[in-house]
């Protein structure tokens, strides 16, 4: 399908949230994801392709793509996506993905890794909208500078009783003392985990140590990213 892209929105010094209308309605479950092609010169050997994160829930319409940038080092698309000008056409995929709430009444940790808090945007804010009263747990491992999207997990929680949310900033990582404080009732609960491929082998490597069943994790890997 074809998009529109209409403005970027800057989250931090490096995070950009990227806005684009489709040409015709689409629909997607919260927490999938879309491919996008950008056509640029000099494509590198990842090509003119990339897959991300659908951060903006399904009642919001348009597409809301989040992601980081390293602009000393950045890849060709990266460069190519930063460069973007309003009303700019580009291709995508159809939205896919299985990183997505299949038990509206269990319990859940959503446990973000950076930028891997992109999701969460989608799932959360979809479950307010349905007036789901899921009860949930966020624990959002960022550095300080980087969080975004503080403003809207904050005033979810204290708008509905059934979200609570956790900053955790380094130094500090994903440990099983962390799970224990902050999930007391974490061997009832379903886990989600979203983030770079070490944070989220790590914080299965805990939650293995915890002796929480490997049906219970549910895990979104978010490749270029430390």
């Amino acid at each position: 399908m074809k998009v529109t892209f209409i403005k970027k929105i800057k989250e931090t010094e490096n995070i950009f949230s990227f806005v684009f209308k489709p040409e015709e309605r689409v629909t997607w479950k919260a927490g999938q994801y879309i491919f996008l092609k950008i056509l640029h010169s000099k494509p590198d050997d990842r090509g003119e392709k990339r897959h991300f994160t659908i951060s903006s829930a399904p009642y919001e319409e348009n597409i809301f793509i989040t992601t980081k940038f390293d602009f000393k080092n950045g890849s060709s698309f990266k460069k190519a996506m930063i460069s973007l000008k309003e009303g700019s056409y580009i291709e995508t995929s159809d939205p896919e993905g299985d990183f997505i709430i299949k038990e509206p009444d269990a319990k859940y940790v959503f446990i973000a890794g950076g930028i891997g808090i992109t999701p969460y945007r989608s799932i959360l804010l979809d479950m307010g909208r349905k007036r789901n009263k899921v009860d949930t747990i966020l624990l959002y491992f960022c550095k300080s500078r980087e969080t975004i999207f503080s403003d809207i997990f904050n005033s979810m929680e204290k708008k509905y009783g059934w979200l609570k949310v956790h900053y955790i900033n380094e130094p500090h990582h994903i440990n099983e003392d962390i799970i224990k404080e902050k999930v007391y009732d974490f061997n009832k609960r379903n886990f989600f985990v979203s983030g770079p491929f070490n944070m989220v082998k790590a914080a299965e490597d805990v939650l293995s140590n915890l002796n929480v069943a490997k049906n219970s994790i549910t895990k979104d890997y978010f490749p270029g990213y430390e």
